[in-house]
């Protein structure tokens, strides 16, 4: 199948984009703010927790996975968006867009069982808080090496002749198939939406929804409680979990508008979608790569005091740098005391 698809592939590289120029470049630019920010972030979040041996809990072994993964394909396959985009055309031949086309299927379908993974985590952690100490790096690893396997054989199938990769939309950037209506591409289609983001999709969505409702009620069920380490921790794991619901319905904003796009593609209408409107949530979905990073470093305190620390940022006023050294050094202190039961007091 893949080699009966090779010449249609290769005539599409002759051609200039169907979208207008100057959108493209629009396009282009923005990814180059895109590659510098969410090379920034990923990097920064990975060297904190490099420098920062007390900062690698349980929960942030799956923060780690997806900077690494998210760095990875900042890295590689967007300067392949950003360089077609400003030549208003695809320039690599096909070779590259199936490699570009692989590294970011394997990140995008490895990324949502990342999500739905770390969805059921926190949902076990706060539904049964007495069972934390079953969770630790070692599971959590093995949860990690799994989604990424699935991940890997989704994006490989495409490679040894189960449907195939080809440009899409704009004919800047490249994907799964999703136009052709050949039995070959329908299945693999109707497959990976079925199992790589609708049955994810629902395991997030039900595990989160239960975890808005849990997380709004610990406050009133922790007044009656007089253990104040409990409260302690109690009180971190419902921050921790807040984060994490936001990083993942962020991750599910970004990702829905391109999976509906290209079920529309797939089954109702291939030339219903425009090329500008088929390439734009696609570049939507690849902004995914940033936000985990984003919001992370913004929201805990721990991995800014570690960054602030491992690059000796200095302040004009001494006397104040010394003071917001101290302060940061405390509020280390504080919060990394052993907790009983809980790694999440570190976050």
């Amino acid at each position: 199948m893949y080699n009966n698809t090779t010449s249609r592939f290769i005539d599409k590289y002759s051609l200039e984009s169907p979208v207008e120029c100057y959108k493209l470049k629009i396009v282009g630019v923005y990814c180059i703010i895109l590659f510098v920010f969410s090379t920034f972030f990923n990097g920064a979040l990975l060297w904190a927790f490099i420098k920062n041996k007390s900062l690698r809990t349980s929960i942030n072994i799956f923060i780690i996975a997806l900077a690494v993964f998210n760095l990875f394909g900042t890295l590689v396959e967007l300067p392949f968006i950003i360089l077609s985009n400003l030549n208003c055309k695809w320039i690599f031949g096909e070779f590259a867009c199936v490699f570009s086309a692989y590294i970011m299927y394997f990140i995008g379908c490895t990324s949502i069982y990342l999500m739905a993974a770390i969805s059921f985590e926190r949902f076990y952690i706060i539904y049964k808080p007495l069972s934390i100490r079953n969770v630790n790096k070692k599971n959590n690893l093995v949860i990690i090496f799994l989604c990424s396997l699935n991940g890997l054989m989704w994006a490989t199938f495409p490679l040894i002749g189960w449907s195939h990769y080809s440009l899409e939309g704009a004919m800047t950037s490249c994907a799964v198939e999703w136009k052709e209506r050949s039995t070959n591409v329908s299945s693999y289609n109707i497959t990976i939406f079925s199992v790589v983001y609708l049955i994810p999709f629902l395991l997030i969505l039900i595990s989160n929804t239960k975890l808005i409702f849990i997380v709004k009620s610990l406050p009133n069920k922790m007044k009656m409680s007089q253990d104040t380490q409990a409260r302690k921790r109690v009180a971190s794991e419902r921050y921790l979990t807040i984060i994490l619901i936001i990083i993942i319905l962020v991750f599910v904003v970004s990702w829905t508008p391109y999976a509906m796009v290209s079920m529309y593609s797939a089954f109702i209408d291939e030339e219903g979608v425009s090329p500008l409107a088929g390439t734009l949530p696609a570049v939507i979905a690849k902004s995914s790569m940033l936000w985990t990073a984003l919001i992370y470093v913004f929201s805990n305190r721990n991995i800014r005091s570690s960054l602030v620390a491992s690059l000796k940022l200095k302040f004009p006023n001494s006397d104040l740098s010394q003071s917001r050294n101290k302060t940061n050094q405390n509020s280390l202190s504080n919060q990394n005391q052993p907790i009983q039961g809980n790694e999440s007091s570190k976050l």
